[in-house]
Order: C-alpha cells, then sequence, then structure tokens
C-alpha cells in the first residue's frame, strides 16, 4: 500500500506540514500459519509524548470497557486479587479493573500517559515489560493486555516478559484488533503504521500457546472489532535438583533404603541403566549395599556420581539381601519376575510408581 500516513495516533501542527510525508507499507505473510506483520516498524520517534489513544474518553468506549473488566474479575475470582495490566495508557481501565475490586497496577512507556494514570492515584510503573524485567508486586495473579500486541515487534521477549511476572496458574485477558474483520470488510484503511501485527484467533491462539499460555477462550470484542483471549499459565513444574519434585521422591527412596536396614538384612537397588543413573545421582544411598544390572557389561562398573558398584543379580543367591528398590521403570515386571523365579526372592520389594510404592513385603 503506498502513500499511508505515517503517523495515525497524532495530528500534526501547522509548522510540520512542510516536512509530512507519506510512507509504503509492505505486509508479510506466514505461508504455515497465516499470521500477517508489517515489514517495517514505525517512523523512529513515533511514540513520543505527542503519541495518544484514549478510547476510554468515550462513553460508549468506557462503558464496554467497564462491563469487561467486570466480567474478568467475576469469571476468575480475581477480586482482592493482584492484577497487572500491560500498556495500561491513561489508567482508565485500570480503574475499571479497581472498581471491579481487583488490587491493579500497570506498567505504561508514555510518559504523558502515565502522568494522567499517576494523577488518578494509580499504581504505574514505567517503561516496557521485557524478558528479564521483574516488578515491584510480582508474582501476579492475574494481567490484562489490551491493544498492545499489534505494537510489539519482539513479541517472544515481551510475552516472556509477561511470564516472568506471573504467579503459577495465573489468568489473562489479551485483546487485539481483529483482523479477520478488516479482511471480510476490505478495510485497508486499518493498517497503521504502528501496528506491526496482524491476528485472527487463530494465529492469536498460536502466539499465546507458543509462550506456554493455555487459551481456554477467545471471543470478539468491541462489536466484533476486537479478538479477546483469555488464557491460564499452568504452575511450572520444579525440576531443579533441590526442587520440589526430585525433593520428595529422594526423601521417599531414602526411607525406604533406612526403614528396610532397620528391619535387618542388606539392601539392593535394581537398574543401572539410563535412567537409573539420573535417579541415583540425586538421591543419597550410602545405605544401599549392591546395585544390580542384569547385563553382565555393567558388573564391576561404578556409576557416574553416585559412585555405586555395579553387580550381576546373581549376587542374591549368597548375600543376606531382604529389601530390592527397583529403578527401572520401563522394566519393573520383567525385575520381579526374575526375583522370584529365578532367585526365589521373598523380600520387600518397591517400585517407583509417582513415589517408592512398596508392592512386596517380606514373608
Amino acid at each position: 500500500m503506498r502513500n499511508m500516513p505515517r503517523w495515525n495516533q497524532r495530528l500534526l501542527r501547522e509548522q510540520e506540514l512542510a516536512s509530512d510525508h507519506g510512507r509504503d507499507v509492505t505486509l508479510l505473510a506466514c505461508e504455515q500459519c497465516g499470521f500477517v506483520m508489517l515489514a517495517d516498524g514505525p517512523d523512529a520517534g513515533y511514540y513520543d509524548d505527542e503519541y495518544v489513544n484514549a478510547p476510554g474518553s468515550s462513553p460508549q468506549m468506557r462503558a464496554a470497557q467497564q462491563a469487561q473488566a467486570g466480567a474478568f474479575v467475576e469469571r476468575f475470582g480475581l477480586a482482592g486479587r493482584r492484577v497487572l495490566e500491560v500498556g495500561c495508557g491513561d489508567g482508565s481501565y485500570l480503574e475499571c479493573l479497581r472498581q471491579a475490586g481487583a488490587e491493579a497496577s500497570g506498567i505504561e512507556p508514555s510518559a504523558a500517559q502515565r502522568a494522567i494514570a499517576l494523577g488518578r492515584g494509580l499504581d504505574v510503573a514505567d517503561g516496557y515489560l521485557s524478558d528479564g524485567r521483574m516488578l515491584a508486586g510480582a508474582p501476579f495473579d492475574a494481567f490484562v493486555t489490551r491493544q498492545v500486541f499489534e505494537h510489539v515487534i519482539d513479541l517472544r521477549g515481551f510475552l516472556r516478559g509477561i511470564r516472568a511476572n506471573l504467579a503459577g496458574g495465573a489468568v489473562g485477558l489479551v485483546e487485539v484488533p481483529n483482523f479477520e474483520a478488516l479482511l471480510a470488510q476490505g478495510r485497508y484503511f486499518d493498517f497503521f503504521p504502528e501496528h506491526v501485527n496482524y491476528f485472527t484467533p487463530r494465529t492469536l491462539r498460536a502466539a499465546l500457546e507458543l509462550q506456554g499460555f493455555d487459551v481456554i477462550e477467545t471471543a470478539p470484542a468491541i462489536e466484533g472489532e476486537a479478538l479477546a483471549a483469555f488464557v491460564r499459565l499452568d504452575a511450572p513444574a520444579d525440576f531443579g535438583p533441590s526442587g520440589r519434585l526430585l525433593g520428595t521422591l529422594a526423601r521417599e527412596m531414602e526411607a525406604f533404603v533406612a526403614e528396610s536396614r532397620a528391619r535387618g538384612g542388606q539392601v539392593a537397588v535394581w537398574g543401572a541403566g539410563g535412567k537409573g543413573l539420573s535417579i541415583l545421582a540425586g538421591v543419597d544411598l550410602s545405605g544401599v549395599d549392591y546395585l544390580l544390572d542384569g547385563d553382565p557389561h555393567k558388573a564391576g562398573r561404578y556409576t557416574p556420581v553416585s559412585h555405586l558398584r555395579v553387580s550381576h543379580p546373581d549376587v542374591l543367591r549368597q548375600a543376606d539381601v531382604r529389601a530390592v528398590l527397583i529403578t527401572a521403570p520401563a522394566y519393573q515386571r520383567e525385575i520381579r519376575a526374575t526375583l522370584e523365579e529365578t532367585y526365589g526372592f521373598r523380600g520387600r520389594i518397591a517400585l517407583l510408581d509417582g513415589g517408592v510404592r512398596v508392592v512386596q513385603e517380606a514373608e
């Protein structure tokens, strides 16, 4: 498209007319997902303090914002919960969230817009939210970002920044212009130089899901002019070496070994394969007498990190082993059969099944 306005959210002063000129707009479309974006972003200096977009001054839009904010707070039980609005402008929507009962705060890069919000007594941080920036008050229980996604060049970093400031299980409301309405009505005038991204329900869902958000629903908003997506962030699993999952498993394994030794006799672990090595590396098994594995090539070798010597199961014929913990999930049935049928083992047996599960007590 040729000779489009360089500025869509500001009017010119008379002294600026001589230097004003149009610009050509080139669209790019992904052949796989259908996502559409501009080849170039807005001119340098576009988002200065002359940039104004305050639809909340319209009574119709104000009523729509109040209804949307109230429904969002009620739907997800956000009364009294911390809600972050990213790109909150002059704070008109923040006020709607607060009126609905949420403990709402925002972040806004425009100094002029932020000054208005602060003048309303609202809590608004300065600048952009990007990957790695943590805000005061984080983690938040929910977020809202309305008519912002279409402006963001680094959408991946932007979404990562939002994620980093959310609690596990947080919900969100994302609103963008509806590209399907633009296409259906041939509205070339809806291509703005500051709107670098254009979303359909499919591409909005894809953008959110790629960054770990579960899209609960997409729906038309503002009489079909916009799309609203409701999302939820799953609570991340803790896989760190001192984290909850590994820590719980390690404690259960150590407890099984300690309890078995207290009952008398020796304790063995069966499984020196790849999964077994990873499991053993994070557990204190100083009370284990034998590490067993049926592969004859492993006998006499030592495990990395845990440094346990691997023995062939034939040691069971002479050793006083009275408890076995099986750490090879894929071979648990086979190992149990070998213990019982080949070695006549009648001692205590435990498996790893969402934790340590004792499947046989000593006879």
